[in-house]
């Protein structure tokens, strides 16, 4: 990004954080584990303001591969100016490769492998594009659980968006409580087969992963029950 990109994003991460400050029941675990190069940053999905909402969490601007958000041509270009990755249908063939033009710049890329909202606890499909993006650059994998109890989020039926006649929900958190849980850095072993063998293998995994930091805020962290 640009000075005068980077400056309007840095002034987007602030109006985040005071807005997290003053009304709602912000919590983060883990931001220490960051390392300093670019990184996968991969999370589950629970509303549609969580590229948002995650924003704290990342010491310098990420690619964001967005999907419903690139429905609207107004929103499209604002996306494009800040240089997001569209994962619209007929965009998503080239999601990982315009992910690997940002990696091997040494900057970072943020992704839902699930590539829809969620109910909050329960994780859906897991699509391989975090593992190919890995086994192609060798960058880690940074996992984090986004957990918020179901009594904070919101449905708005008649905003929702429809892409290619698949209904895209539009759920919101505007108060209470919203918790990130960082893992650990994540560099999978590589091993023999092709990969695609290689990529479901990982993609696995990084499901695991994510539903142990889930259950970490629910058992350990706030106990939260909804």
């Amino acid at each position: 990004m640009n000075f005068i990109k980077r400056t309007l994003y840095q002034s987007l991460v602030l109006s985040v954080k005071a807005y997290q400050r003053l009304f709602m029941d912000f919590h983060m675990w883990g931001r220490e584990k960051i390392p300093s190069g670019p990184v996968i940053y991969t999370s589950n999905h629970i509303m549609s303001f969580d590229p948002f909402w995650v924003l704290p969490i990342f010491p310098k601007p990420v690619h964001f591969v967005s999907g419903p958000g690139y429905s609207s041509k107004l929103n499209a270009w604002v996306l494009d100016a800040f240089e997001q990755i569209n994962a619209m249908p007929e965009h998503s063939h080239n999601v990982v490769i315009n992910a690997l033009k940002y990696l091997e710049k040494g900057e970072s890329v943020a992704i839902a492998p699930e590539g829809d909202i969620f109910d909050p606890f329960q994780l859906g499909r897991f699509y391989p594009g975090v593992a190919l993006m890995h086994l192609r650059t060798q960058v880690p994998i940074v996992p984090f659980a986004i957990v918020a109890p179901k009594r904070c989020l919101n449905e708005y039926p008649k905003l929702a968006t429809v892409v290619d006649g698949r209904v895209y929900r539009l759920v919101l958190a505007l108060r209470g409580t919203y918790c990130i849980n960082i893992g650990e850095p994540w560099i999978p072993d590589r091993t023999e087969g092709s990969e695609t063998r290689q990529a479901m293998r990982i993609t696995k995994a990084l499901k695991k992963k994510i539903e142990a930091l889930v259950e970490e805020v629910r058992r350990d962290k706030y106990w939260l029950n909804d």
